[in-house]
């Protein structure tokens, strides 16, 4: 019994260390390098045919981004820069099954543009982190 008494209580003492380790490496408020890629509500970019989003909200051009949430928490706010320049303040709003790490997909009305955009090196800030 005392034994499970200490491992217990060790298991409690270390819990906020390991949660910590838990949380992504990425640091809110700092620039980290990103591939974003374009992408849009039809059947060859994402399987479906309607606009709702993982966190069941419409996916607009210019707001919605869908990310890793184990790298940026769904719902947060971040800056996208490319070249320099900033392109937009996006949501988290969205996941996708081959967004991992440090990766995002930027939301497109049309398979044309999100074509055009195409992939793209950005440096994103994560400015509201949720989660």
């Amino acid at each position: 019994m005392k034994r499970k008494l200490m491992a217990v209580f060790a298991a409690v003492l270390l819990l906020p260390k390991l949660q910590i380790d838990a949380k992504p490496k990425i640091f809110y408020g700092t620039t980290n390098e990103f591939t974003v890629y374009g992408y849009c509500a039809c059947k060859k970019c994402c399987d479906k045919s309607d606009k709702l989003t993982y966190t069941e909200t419409t996916a607009l051009q210019d707001r919605t981004i869908a990310v890793d949430p184990s790298v940026i928490p769904l719902g947060s706010t971040v800056l996208i820069y490319y070249e320099d320049s900033l392109i937009g303040i996006y949501q988290a709003e969205d996941i996708g099954g081959d967004i991992k790490g440090n990766t995002i997909d930027m939301y497109f009305e049309n398979h044309s543009d999100a074509l055009d955009w195409g992939i793209n090196d950005c440096d994103v800030v994560i400015v509201d982190a949720k989660g």
